[in-house]
């Protein structure tokens, strides 16, 4: 993302007709970057539901997608599944649907390749899953027209893993992330992101683990770079270990609903706003 100073400089003759000579500064908004073309070529029509055959990267891949009743301007948001989990149990098993409802194109990807489903360890392509991203937001803002000043990402485990991987690598494209047990940790090496962005972190404390990895430590190392780097943090942990926990996607819309492309902070305080719930707060 490239910050934009814009300066209205006055002219000598205006100077004199005008009587001031001052210049006048102005400081536009950061914007997002218009999306990369489609990788594929020409994008394929995109339906409200399931739809397969996109090719991106070289790989057919799948993805559903939920629509409002006016896609025109809407926010973008990207739902990403567990290992195991395909998008359509992500959808309903989040209901994410009422994202749809709300005014939001919800766009789940079905994963393919990686070793945990979404290429983010240091075995994988990357570029596998980051041009699919690309092409899916390329190909939606070619049909709908949506907010590209609003679009954001959220997903569970290995899909929050994956949401952890791309709001390092596609910064410059998203206003804000959800993570849900996400992190880093000896999964993949932090990098700091194009721009600071405002990131909430959901995770299931200590007993928040997988197999031997832990989602707090994950978690906690996350947060503790991404402050360090400037971007906004705010911290979810609840005790129900590794899993969604209740009011999720009511929290995450409000959290998403507040902050923009431009707008890094969403200006929480203790407490936080309903409806987060009274164990989301600032990293202490």
């Amino acid at each position: 993302m490239i910050w934009t100073l814009l300066f209205a400089c006055v002219g000598a003759d205006d100077v004199s007709d005008k009587g001031d000579d001052t210049a006048a500064e102005v400081i536009s908004a950061p914007e997002p970057p218009t999306p990369p073309a489609y990788s594929g070529g020409e994008c394929p029509e995109i339906v409200d539901g399931n739809n397969s055959g996109f090719l991106s990267a070289g790989q057919e891949r799948s993805f559903y997608v939920k629509l409002p009743e006016n896609p025109e301007g809407a926010p973008v948001i990207f739902a990403w599944h567990w290992l195991g989990g395909t998008a359509t149990q992500i959808m309903q098993y989040m209901h994410l649907g009422d994202w749809a409802d709300q005014g939001a194109i919800v766009v789940a990807p079905d994963s393919c390749c990686g070793t945990f489903e979404w290429s983010f360890t240091a075995s994988d392509d990357p570029a596998v899953d980051l041009t699919f991203y690309d092409d899916l937001l390329s190909c939606v803002n070619q049909q709908f027209s949506p907010d590209l000043s609003r679009v954001y990402t959220t997903g569970m485990s290995a899909g929050g893993l994956w949401t952890s991987y791309l709001l390092m690598h596609r910064a410059d494209s998203l206003a804000a992330a959800a993570p849900i047990s996400g992190g880093t940790a000896e999964l993949m090496d932090f990098n700091p992101p194009a721009r600071p962005l405002p990131v909430l972190l959901t995770w299931g404390g200590e007993d928040d683990v997988y197999g031997v990895y832990s989602f707090d430590v994950g978690s906690r190392e996350l947060s503790a770079d991404l402050l360090s780097q400037g971007s906004w943090v705010g911290h979810c942990v609840h005790d129900g270990g590794h899993t969604i926990p209740d009011g999720a996607t009511e929290y995450i819309w409000r959290f998403f609903e507040d902050v923009s492309f431009a707008d890094g902070d969403p200006g929480y305080t203790a407490p936080f706003p309903e409806p987060l719930p009274a164990w989301c707060g600032l990293p202490e």
